[in-house]
């Protein structure tokens, strides 16, 4: 395990909780007491908390267990492997922090195999992990893709909390094309929500757009809405930059991260 590249904590409290709310209260305690980074890459307690709240799931609290020592050690040992690998192809130019939780799935959550992250700095992704429906490749797939998401924001800080439309996209885009080359080719529900002459069809059709930093629009594009499919904004930047990459083979992992957006636009004009 290389510890210069990774620090990985579990937040699996003790106790019995009634809803969301207790066991988020409970993990931000033990979150307080280690004490190891700020709010765990967020600004302040409240917005760790609501995104806590966001991404543990809607599922059955009642369902609640710890952390077995053998899963743990397993589960570390896959996440640190995995950057590891990831650290082979693209250079992680900083440690990251991983915060690991309880994932409380429901019957919409089963196309994540029981993992589920968020990335929310240039050093830090949470993973939600349900420890009855997780599998070595659900988390070596999303530690590959929140890992790229980090790497993003390091190489493009200068806009962080205020990127577009076009850099959200391209952030899914790059984070699915990384994991699908490294880790398994099949392509995943969300990238391949369009196939590649819808996605770039609806690209063109939005290219008066793409320069928003509309928090609606950016969200109804990723996710969808009445106008876009669920996943419209993922799949988008799926085979964008699938397209960028195949016309420009020359370019390293380090050197497409570090690209300028608009170049990646230029080859739809």
């Amino acid at each position: 395990m290389n510890k210069d590249l990774s620090q990985i904590e579990f937040y699996f409290p003790s106790g019995e909780f009634k809803d969301k709310n207790e066991i988020v209260d409970s993990i931000l305690s033990l979150i307080k007491e280690k004490g190891s980074i700020g709010y765990s890459g967020y600004a302040d307690i409240d917005l760790l908390k609501q995104g806590l709240l966001d991404h543990i799931g809607d599922g059955n609290i009642g369902q609640y267990k710890e952390i077995s020592e053998e899963q743990k050690l397993e589960i570390e040992k896959t996440i640190s492997e995995t950057i590891e690998k990831c650290n082979d192809k693209l250079p992680v130019p900083t440690k990251n922090f991983i915060f690991v939780h309880p994932y409380f799935t429901t019957e919409d959550d089963k196309v994540f195999d029981g993992v589920m992250a968020v990335a929310v700095y240039s050093c830090v992704f949470h993973l939600f992990i349900n420890l009855d429906e997780y599998s070595k490749k659900s988390i070596e797939n999303t530690v590959a893709h929140e890992l790229n998401h980090t790497i993003y924001y390091y190489r493009h800080y200068d806009n962080f909390n205020n990127y577009t439309l076009l850099d959200e996209i391209l952030l899914e885009g790059l984070a699915e094309n990384f994991r699908e080359q490294y880790f398994n080719p099949e392509i995943s529900t969300w990238a391949g929500a369009l196939n590649k002459d819808e996605a770039f069809e609806v690209l063109k059709e939005s290219k008066n757009i793409l320069e928003s930093r509309d928090q609606k629009v950016i969200k109804e594009f990723l996710f969808g809405n009445d106008k876009y499919q669920r996943w419209t904004g993922y799949s988008v930047g799926y085979w964008l930059v699938k397209e960028f990459i195949n016309r420009n083979k020359n370019l390293s992992w380090d050197e497409l991260m570090q690209t300028n957006p608009k170049r990646f636009i230029e080859i739809i004009k």
